[in-house]
């Protein structure tokens, strides 16, 4: 009976710990951390958290002990086989815990005592048994095997199933708590969510450079099947114009076998592409790898942000419900927001119904950035905003607290502008923007959306292109002011 009870206590704590890998809290009542140790490399076997095995382990203690006290089932001997084979590997863990991770956790501990205890009280079993020790003392009832065999056949399917999961997705296992103070803990979501369109930001970076990683080796692997070097590679498909899908091609560099003179002769008869067109032919030669391997990248580039609507209004152009919804926050001093409002406006005046533009703001320069905001705000309640960010933008240079009415158009009502500046919804309105600007974390401007992702002139043009399949010809450029300095500290 009294083994039974340990043996339930194991699966109790087996499940305890399953718990905690899962849900990554930190639980422990004594020692440095559960988590420590749980999350370290030797907590996981073929793809499991070693705790469910102590599950399938404590179950099956627990139904030859309840075999063997409620229905006196002979099983002492194959009982013993299984303690002492679970008491060595949790010899094993405890040295991996203490001497390898050298941390403590109090549960990984209880779980090894148990199964000490377990093992102590079988051999004490058998050593206060009347009947003579022989192979049939480890033959066990046939419940007793039935039950085990059911039991280890349903460890093999799930170690099987979670194996196969795990090749084809990436499963882990990370701490929800990220940071402790004095003032409040975070989780990791919690970070995330604050770090906003950064931690956006990075996330794209990390799976670009993925991306990157793996069109590289597939050009590496088929640069060496046709016995070149990375750059002759390139060199050949890029700089001639000839297709990597080409066989008669491939067969003949084969043929060369790497030798850099003849590669040079074969080159030599071959048509030079234009310079100008290497970057296409580059991207072309990508698309063409991929073809050629069957191969297909498949995690996401991209992350949607969910931007909140400002409570207060919005200054919107276009058509409502069009399929291309662009936000951009700008700042009227920012040289870098004056030359996309410069290439981005003819583009909407010409593909209006394409598109629903909203501006919002992100005054970055104090109080001139401020009032010219509300000034935006305001000329926009005229109808007028287009004219305004044209003669704000031409003009940020010259313009000061000093001067600033002496730059609003002729066509607005300066009166009106006064009055607005000062008008609780015009305020409102910024400082909903600026709010919307904090949560999201935004660093610089401009810092533009489309359809919820971040964007920027050369991705509208070419959704717009998609859309209306003709090409985007930039309007022709004139000299304008830039300013290399937008960001926020």
């Amino acid at each position: 009976m009294f083994s039974f009870i340990l043996s339930i206590l194991g699966l109790i704590n087996a499940v305890y710990l399953t718990s905690l890998k899962f849900l990554q809290q930190e639980s422990c009542f004594i020692g440095s951390s559960c988590n420590d140790v749980i999350n370290s490399s030797y907590g996981m076997i073929l793809g499991l958290p070693i705790s469910i095995y102590g599950i399938l382990f404590f179950s099956l203690v627990s139904y030859i002990s309840y075999q063997r006290f409620a229905n006196n089932q002979p099983s002492i001997g194959f009982e013993l086989i299984i303690l002492i084979l679970g008491s060595l590997f949790s010899g094993y863990l405890m040295f991996a815990q203490f001497i390898l991770v050298k941390s403590f956790c109090i549960f990984c501990s209880f779980s090894a005592a148990i199964t000490f205890i377990l093992t102590g009280l079988s051999f004490f079993r058998i050593k206060s048994s009347k009947n003579v020790i022989s192979l049939s003392t480890f033959k066990p009832a046939k419940p007793i095997m039935i039950g085990s065999l059911i039991l280890m056949s349903l460890l093999v399917a799930f170690i099987v199933f979670s194996v196969s999961i795990t090749q084809r997705y990436s499963i882990t296992f990370s701490p929800s708590l990220a940071a402790t103070s004095s003032i409040k803990t975070f989780t990791t979501n919690e970070l995330d969510t604050l770090a906003g369109i950064e931690h956006t930001k990075l996330k794209m970076q990390l799976q670009s450079l993925r991306e990157r990683t793996f069109g590289d080796y597939l050009a590496r692997y088929d640069a060496g099947k046709l016995g070149l070097q990375l750059d002759d590679y390139y060199r050949v498909f890029v700089q001639k114009k000839l297709s990597v899908k080409d066989e008669n091609i491939r067969n003949s560099l084969k043929r060369i076998r790497g030798d850099h003179n003849s590669l040079l002769q074969f080159l030599s008869t071959m048509p030079d592409a234009e310079k100008n067109d290497f970057r296409n032919r580059f991207f072309k030669l990508q698309t063409d790898i991929l073809d050629l391997y069957k191969a297909s990248f498949l995690l996401k580039t991209t992350f949607k942000t969910n931007i909140e609507e400002n409570a207060y209004g919005a200054i919107q152009k276009g058509k409502s419900k069009a399929p291309l919804n662009v936000v951009i926050f700008s700042d009227y001093l920012c040289g870098h927001c004056a030359h996309f409002h410069k290439e981005f406006k003819p583009i909407l005046e010409k593909y209006n119904s394409y598109f629903t533009v909203t501006y919002r703001n992100f005054p970055l320069r104090g109080q001139l950035s401020d009032t010219l905001s509300l000034l935006g705000i305001c000329a926009a309640n005229q109808g007028m905003y287009d004219e305004y960010a044209d003669a704000i933008y031409k003009n940020q240079r010259s313009i000061n607290t000093n001067n600033v009415f002496e730059f609003i158009p002729s066509s607005l009502d300066v009166d009106r502008l006064k009055t607005c500046i000062n008008d609780p919804v015009a305020k409102g309105l910024l400082a909903d923007d600026v709010k919307e600007v904090k949560r999201l974390n935004i660093q610089s401007t401009p810092t533009i959306f489309l359809n919820g992702f971040m964007s920027n002139i050369n991705i509208i043009k070419a959704e717009l292109e998609k859309l209306t399949g003709k090409k985007i010809q930039p309007e022709p450029s004139h000299s304008h002011n830039h300013d290399h300095g937008d960001h926020s500290h």
